[in-house]
């Protein structure tokens, strides 16, 4: 075999290397930058009045910074390869259409700087698999999402500990109180929810007893949270986040069966099946009336206020924050958002966006064995996180503004991306191989007829 031979069999061999960023370090920075934008907005813009008005109006200056960067930077390289089905190409038109919308919005400056936001949050990711080695790279952009997701899902665990981990029936809306109002009960149950399904991932295909033990007990803090906080869209995404686990997850899925039966067995000889339905409805209904409830918490209403909002400009919508700066409503829907800040020509690629990501997935997982272990791991945990926010979807907002669900999101679509072209490659490769290893055999045979014929005197 030749040199270039081994070198294309070498791509997808396993090496152990030191760890390190595999990632260009200005994209790195610009990601942190946007990390830290969270929690501010438009409005901290004002002339600051304290040290922390100070940090919150840098904060909120930092996509006014990171834009720039991230498209200079793309501009200047021509190395950026997307798919055909590129799920984050389909993001940034959405986001360019709703920025141009934004000319129609009650208050077009508003609505232009959470358009900085949305395409700073796309062109960042694209700047780390702007290089020669784009799978470690959208790996590197994961690695600091899920770490990010955990840190602030451990800061608010701490800060809101007596009301999460206290002895009250619920902890529904009560961090709210204890976090001046940095995050509700939906948004703290997202927090705890992405680390906890990838330290289930990670359980799943730990080999060593300390790692496992480790996961499994950081997912189990996780997802007791996520059931004290009483988000049902939380739990709903959760739970098929879980299920999605289990069903793909081949050494697992054999398991997942026999231990639903367990459970339910279990469960059944501990209450009867009636206390057990109405605990689930008791814990679903938290408390709320006949009327909240079926409202979805006045979901309902808000939807309508939408469709109104929608029909006044159902083309081209107001660019974005559309709910916000319209009827001063959150519209608690991503499609529904959608429509409003892009109306039906950027609602179109946007809702193509979700299509798109899905099909890229099952598509990798249809090739399962071209991938390394590790792209097998980041691809079940982008699955799970994938399915969580599909959920998620329905009852909140979640990829159509400017969000921690926009930057997830985008993180595993890039990632995604950069997988399905390398593996691609690399079967492209390996179809070249046997040809170009039955051209030395060929001419071999050649020359030994010679050979013979010279020997025997033809």
């Amino acid at each position: 075999m030749g040199p270039s031979l081994q070198r294309e069999f070498s791509i997808s061999s396993p090496h152990k290397t030191a760890w390190r960023i595999r990632a260009p370090l200005v994209a790195v920075f610009l990601w942190l930058f946007l990390w830290a934008n969270l929690d501010t907005g438009f409005w901290n813009l004002d002339m600051p009045d304290s040290s922390s008005e100070w940090l919150a109006a840098i904060r909120a200056c930092l996509p006014f910074l990171v834009l720039p960067l991230a498209a200079f930077i793309l501009i200047r390289s021509s190395a950026l390869k997307l798919p055909g089905l590129a799920p984050s190409r389909l993001l940034l038109i959405y986001g360019i259409l709703a920025t141009i919308s934004g000319v129609f919005s009650p208050e077009p400056m508003w609505a232009a700087y959470w358009s900085i936001a949305y395409l700073a949050t796309i062109l960042t990711a694209w700047t780390f698999v702007d290089g020669r080695s784009p799978v470690e790279s959208a790996r590197t952009m994961l690695l600091i999402t899920w770490v990010a997701t955990f840190l602030v899902a451990a800061y608010l665990g701490h800060s809101s500990s007596t009301m999460i981990f206290g002895h009250s029936a619920s902890a529904y809306n009560r961090p709210e109180a204890g976090l001046d109002k940095l995050s509700r009960s939906s948004g703290v149950a997202r927090w705890a929810a992405v680390p906890g399904l990838v330290c289930v991932v990670r359980a799943f295909y730990s080999r060593r007893l300390i790692p496992i033990a480790i996961f499994v007990a950081v997912a189990g803090v996780c997802f007791f949270i996520v059931f004290r906080m009483q988000s049902r869209g939380a739990v709903f995404g959760s739970v098929a986040a879980l299920a999605l686990i289990l069903v793909l997850s081949r050494r697992k899925r054999r398991y997942a069966l026999p231990f639903m039966l367990i459970s339910t067995v279990f469960l059944s000889l501990l209450e009867s099946p009636g206390v057990i339905s109405q605990t689930v409805s008791d814990y679903l209904r938290r408390g709320q009336s006949e009327e909240l409830f079926e409202s979805m918490s006045g979901r309902t209403h808000a939807y309508e206020h939408g469709m109104m909002a929608f029909a006044d400009a159902p083309l081209f919508g107001r660019g974005q924050w559309t709910d916000r700066l319209v009827f001063y409503e959150h519209v608690h829907n991503s499609f529904l958002q959608a429509l409003l800040n892009g109306g039906i020509v950027g609602g179109i690629p946007y809702f193509a966006s979700w299509i798109a990501g899905w099909i890229m997935f099952f598509r990798l997982h249809n090739k399962w064995r071209w991938l390394s272990r590790k792209d097998r791991l980041r691809l079940l945990e982008s699955g799970a996180v994938m399915m969580f926010f599909t959920v998620r979807a329905i009852p909140e907002t979640t990829t159509a503004s400017f969000s921690v669900d926009l930057m997830v999101i985008v993180a595993v679509y890039v990632y995604l991306e950069a997988l399905t072209l390398d593996v691609a490659r690399r079967q492209a490769s390996s179809s070249l191989v046997p040809s170009a290893l039955a051209a030395p055999r060929c001419a071999s045979s050649t020359q030994s007829r010679q050979l013979s014929q010279v020997i025997s005197g033809r």
